[in-house]
């Protein structure tokens, strides 16, 4: 069983991966991809699968939305259904026994323990921290988030604004350029399954 962070206290300095709460968003209805693709098998592993293990060194794991057997993280339900992936980040926000959530989606199966301990190190404050794009995105659903921003996700929720991007604009993210994260983790660290022609190729992650 994973294991809580025995400190939520928000420090000055960065965050260690070990001392993080690491969530996995399993909450949308895959209507791209025609089945539910957090089971979607590739390289042996389940999409599912792989995203838990990029966060294995995390304080403990959350599995935000659906509930899987067999998984080795915390199940916790979505606080507000089908309010998308904000209201999942609400619910591990909530549910977090550490200072800061490691977010990502089931579908980015190129993630790795190195791209969040990357992320770590940018971290301090209150500010999240990400990888943005070269056509100026956020990528908000493989981010560092700090838990204080439980009042701001839930003011946004209230008011009906669901925009991710816009909700780290206006917590003033911390980014990391997309070049420099590939650089370090490889080009593929990004790459995301959303149809069954994604996969056509073989490992997405080039493995």
């Amino acid at each position: 069983m994973t294991r809580p962070p025995t400190d939520a206290t928000q420090t000055s300095g960065p965050p260690v991966l070990e001392e993080v709460t690491g969530a996995v968003l399993c909450g949308g209805r895959s209507q791209r991809f025609g089945s539910d693709k957090a089971l979607q098998v590739v390289g042996g592993r389940t999409l599912l699968a792989r995203a838990l293990d990029s966060l294995a060194p995390a304080g403990e794991r959350l599995l935000v939305g659906r509930a899987y057997v067999g998984v080795d993280a915390r199940h916790v339900p979505d606080l507000r259904p089908g309010l998308g992936p904000l209201a999942g980040l609400e619910a591990a926000l909530h549910a977090a026994g550490g200072a800061w959530v490691a977010l990502a989606a089931c579908d980015l199966p190129c993630l790795s323990t190195a791209y969040w301990r990357l992320l770590c190190a940018q971290a301090s404050g209150e500010r999240p921290v990400c990888v943005r794009h070269p056509n100026g995105d956020f990528e908000p659903l493989a981010a560092l988030y700090p838990r204080s921003a439980l009042r701001a996700v839930a003011a946004r929720l209230d008011a009906g604004e669901l925009d991710l991007q816009a909700l780290l604009a206006a917590l003033d993210a911390r980014s990391l350029s997309a070049a420099e994260v590939e650089s370090v983790c490889g080009p593929a660290v990004l790459r995301n399954v959303n149809r069954p022609r994604d996969l056509l190729a073989g490992d997405p992650c080039g493995a």
